[in-house]
């Protein structure tokens, strides 16, 4: 009897439809998701060998140079050639922190503390270290990426040290034998902050052995703990040589120095990146000088910081309904456990302090006796209420100064200021020495609020040998010297940039406090500046009263904020020593919570021209292999060239509204113009380094931009930004998110790492540099975060409340000075609310000031949008905004797209995005041309798209198993056939 065959069933059918729907699924998913999948898994490329070791090698130059040598008594340091066997204190020691967490992470750390010294073939008690590892042997939360994560400052800002009194771990042996070891103890004291989290009032601590937290409010995370003060007491006692490491991102309170006995020298050394351990150590044995110097004023308690009640976590206040409750527009985020809805906007916070950030507080307040009455432990005065001021920092040798010429007699509007002065190295050892240039303004009392001591320039030697000098100049234009006068203080009728007539003290300094020497000059009358010297265009209120473009003044005054500022005119009296206080939210403030379709239709100008779209104009910035075509580089030299026009024409709707709202670490393609997709990434100390594992984070990790600061080297921060842009460039990323420009306006910001210092100055020239830098590698920059971001909690919703003459004398002032001198072509907008306006979504920020007042030419892209609410984009792009960084799908654009207006924001956001791109490409061949650096004049050489190909191995094995089943199925049929004929 014959088998019978079975007609090939339903369940090979279902598999065939399965197998070719999840193919054209997947191939269809892949078409749509594209440009995501061009930046998380698209081509790749390796750095040269030749431009990471220069990376590296840099990255050791900036860490050696921003190491502050805070103190060194009797000469400890540098530890003698001879000594190198030490004891390592410190259960951080094991866990070193090369940079904070989130987007400005270093993502590795090659070299930690004890590689280094064993690298240099010093010696460490491993006892000790055994000791540390088994009390925990790694930090549980690490932050935004990488490790646990963790949102809540409890846990990310937890502290873990045993006990020198738990025998458990200090035995009496361990403790004899260490003695035995070495007569040198280093401590290191480490502390960590990052994105999402400004420091706690209190400190967390996990004993570990039982797992219990303790939680210990009368100390705050950047204090010592009771457990690292006895254990600082007990090396200060039984050891010959004692130095303290801080290797924190933040500042911390040092008062420890001061009160505990027997620790000989301190060290600042930040975050040190990937490898910045080794200058530590060269520090310590006297291969390399210290010479960073602080940019932030060190106090022996933070609440006598004038911004300190107002800032941070605690310094948060929160709206009312006017009767007690909370309005209920949004959910409670960044690990708030107040209750109360964030995002949508109840969290605010007054810049109480005015201009009076840092410095600028700590030295006036002095100029002005409010320091008089301090008396304690740490001397009277000024003397008992800052250790270190700004700008301070110790050398192994010694300088000594001579002014060779100054700027002598009247001050003229287009005049400058200039001293020049010749250094000296007295001491026996090669060294840098950083020169100080301040300013000290004519103040009358309850006029224009002015501090009495102003950076204006600084100047760093080159390394000078033992009897070596050097003349250095330091310059300033008078225009710089100015205030902004909002509220007509002097009242002379004028509101905007000027200078009183009088005398300004000029003092050449090697801190905020400490002049060496000093000389004045005079403004014979008051000097205006009713226009923008850069642009041209005048200079009058945007933010203020009855001038707030926005429609609500930004210092409160016409929503019922009643806010006391900061006044030199009375420092005792509107000194706040409180947050202040609950307020009720006014309706012109709830009006502009959220943007609506009605305020997109209001924006609408019916004199707006109409748009032309999918022109056939035969014109393109690229030629057919990709390169830059001979129109690309002209427009790219020439924002206003008028071209333009023509090229833009060429576009579609579709086109520009997808470059527009899909901008999450990319700009789309504009392939009507040849505009080709870029890749944009976080990463201001490691290109690559943020939320992108599949990067392979192969760039050089940099010591945090602190530390970069602190090293007073305009040149090495041109040299930071063209070996970042290079390395970018390299890797196939044509864009970064760096600089940061906010300032530390408190110690307790968690971002306070990515950004240089509390002052403006400072950060501002320093991150010019870096732009620059970046533009002649060929990649373009976006500064960051524009405006009013200086602390993570509630970032996502805060209203930031000041007076015009802080915001932009203090805060916008960096900006500025990027634009101006740095040629910044791209800026990226703040989470947060400036006044009752998202800082994205701001007319007055992003059009009337940026673009019409400073002749800003570049794109504004915004910062991470996810909650689409509130960062909105078509707020963003009618308020000038170019990209939304709307997140991996993509947002979408709900107003009204037919109008004018909207067609006429769309070609101004591709023409700003391409002119960025453009810009790079033309700045980095000038560079070519002018002879520039060869080392990091690189190309792009992609390697293989990662996606691409998975997609065709998946195709490849899909595509066999369909035939198969089909080819199975066929002659399951065909046998099933010729078995039915058969029988």
């Amino acid at each position: 009897m014959k088998k019978t065959r079975k007609k090939p069933g339903k369940l090979n059918l279902i598999l065939i439809c399965i197998l070719v729907v999840v193919t054209a699924g997947v191939n269809i998913a892949c078409a749509v998701f594209r440009g995501t999948l061009d930046q998380f898994l698209g081509s790749r490329s390796e750095l040269s060998e030749e431009l990471l070791q220069a990376g590296n090698s840099l990255a050791d130059q900036i860490q050696a140079e921003g190491t502050v040598l805070l103190r060194n008594e009797e000469n400890t340091l540098p530890l003698s050639g001879d000594n190198k066997k030490v004891n390592v204190f410190g259960w951080s020691a094991t866990q070193w922190i090369n940079g904070g967490s989130g987007s400005g992470q270093c993502a590795t750390l090659e070299t930690d503390f004890l590689s280094a010294l064993k690298k240099a073939g010093v010696e460490y008690n491993q006892d000790l270290i055994d000791m540390y590892t088994d009390f925990l042997d790694n930090r549980p939360f690490t932050g935004a990426s990488g490790g646990a994560l963790s949102t809540f400052p409890e846990e990310f800002s937890r502290l873990y040290e045993p006990s020198v009194s738990d025998t458990e771990y200090y035995s009496q042996e361990l403790l004899d034998n260490a003695r035995a070891y070495s007569d040198t103890a280093i401590v290191v004291l480490g502390r960590q902050t990052g994105e999402s989290n400004d420091t706690p009032a209190a400190q967390y601590k996990q004993t570990v052995k039982d797992g219990d937290i303790v939680e210990d409010d009368s100390r705050s995370y950047l204090e010592i703990s009771t457990e690292e003060e006895e254990l600082l007491n007990y090396v200060g006692e039984n050891y010959d040589k004692v130095i303290v490491l801080l290797n924190t991102t933040n500042t911390m309170n040092l008062s420890f120095l001061e009160t505990i006995p027997g620790l000989d020298a301190c060290l600042l050394v930040g975050g040190t990146g990937a490898n910045g351990t080794q200058a530590v150590v060269d520090i310590l044995y006297g291969e390399v000088n210290p010479s960073g110097h602080l940019t932030d004023t060190y106090a022996y308690d933070f609440a006598t910081g004038a911004s300190y009640a107002n800032a941070g976590k605690n310094g948060i206040s929160y709206y009312t309904n006017g009767e007690g409750l909370y309005p209920d527009d949004g959910e409670t985020t960044n690990g708030n456990d107040t209750g109360k809805p964030l995002y949508e906007g109840v969290a605010y916070v007054d810049y109480v302090e005015g201009i009076y950030v840092g410095y600028k507080w700590y030295e006036t307040a002095d100029t002005e006796g409010y320091w008089d009455n301090v008396s304690n432990d740490f001397g009277t005065g000024y003397d008992g209420v800052v250790q270190y001021p700004f700008g301070y920092g110790l050398s192994y040798t010694s300088f000594d100064w001579e002014i060779i010429d100054n700027t002598k007699g009247s001050l003229t509007k287009d005049g400058t200021v200039s001293v020049t002065v010749k250094v000296t190295n007295t001491g026996d050892t090669a060294g840098k020495d950083v020169v100080q240039l301040y300013s000290d303004p004519p103040y009358y009392d309850g006029q224009i609020e002015k501090a009495s001591v102003n950076l204006i320039d600084f100047a760093k030697t080159d390394m000078l040998e033992p009897g070596e000098s050097q003349e250095v100049t330091l310059e300033a234009t008078v225009e710089s010297l100015a205030s902004y006068d909002c509220y007509d203080q002097n009242a002379n009728g004028f509101v905007g940039w000027e200078l009183d007539g009088g005398d300004y003290r000029f003092m050449v300094s090697r801190s905020s406090h400490e002049h060496v020497a000093e000389f004045t000059c005079n403004a014979a009358e008051n000097i205006q500046y009713p226009v923008d010297s850069y642009s041209g265009a005048e200079v009058h209120n945007l933010f203020t009263g009855d001038d707030a473009v926005d429609g609500v003044s930004l210092d409160g005054s016409d929503s019922d904020a009643n806010i006391t500022w900061l006044s030199r005119a009375d420092f005792s009296g509107t000194f706040q020593s409180e947050k202040a206080p609950e307020r009720a939210m006014t309706d012109n403030v709830r009006a502009l919570n959220l943007y609506t379709p009605e305020m997109a239709e209001a924006w609408i100008d019916p004199d707006d021209e109409p748009v032309t779209t999918d022109a056939d104009n035969g014109l393109s910035v690229t030629e057919r292999d990709g390169s830059i075509s001979e129109l690309g580089y002209q427009l790219g030299a020439d924002y206003d060239d008028p071209q333009w026009d023509e090229l833009l024409d060429q576009l579609s709707k579709s086109e520009m509204e997808d470059l527009v709202r899909l901008a999450y670490v990319q700009t789309a393609a504009l392939p009507s113009i040849g505009k080709p997709k870029t890749v944009d990434l976080d990463g201001p100390s490691q290109i690559g380094s943020f939320a992108f594992w599949w990067f392979g984070a192969t760039g050089t990790g940099f010591s945090q931009p602190t530390v970069l600061g602190q090293t007073f080297n305009k040149d090495l921060s041109y040299e930071f930004g063209q070996a970042n842009g290079a390395q970018a460039r390299q890797l196939g990323v044509d864009g970064w998110y760096a600089p940061g420009l906010n300032i530390h306006r408190s110690a307790m910001g968690g971002r306070n790492f990515e950004y240089y210092s509390e002052d403006p100055y400072l950060s501002g020239v320093m991150s010019a540099n870096t732009v620059r830098g970046s533009l002649d590698a060929g990649v373009y920059v976006y500064a960051k975060h524009f405006i009013a971001y200086e602390q993570e909690s509630a970032r996502d919703s805060i209203y930031a409340w000041m007076t015009e003459q802080t915001l932009r004398e203090v805060y916008l002032r960096p900006f500025k000075i990027a634009v101006n001198e740095g040629g910044l072509t791209g800026i990226m907008s703040a989470y947060g609310r400036i006044g009752a306006v998202w800082a994205g979504g701001s007319e007055a920020l992003l059009t009337s000031l940026l673009r019409d007042e400073w002749g800003f030419e570049g794109t504004v892209l915004t910062d991470y949008s996810d909650h689409q609410q509130f960062m909105n984009g078509d707020q963003m792009l009618r308020a000038g905004g170019d990209l939304w960084m709307s997140g991996a799908t993509g947002g979408k654009l709900v107003c009204e797209t037919d109008s004018n207006s909207y067609m006429q924001a769309l070609h101004r956001a591709a023409k700003n995005v391409t002119y960025m791109w453009l810009n790079s490409e033309v700045t980095r061949q000038n560079n070519i041309e002018n002879g520039g650096d060869p080392t990091y004049i690189v190309e792009y050489h992609e390697t293989m798209n990662i996606w691409v190909i998975a997609l065709t191995v998946f195709d490849i094995v899909m595509a066999l198993a369909i035939i198969g089943s089909v080819v199975y199925r066929v002659r399951k049929n065909q046998l099933y056939r010729k078995q039915e004929q058969n029988s």
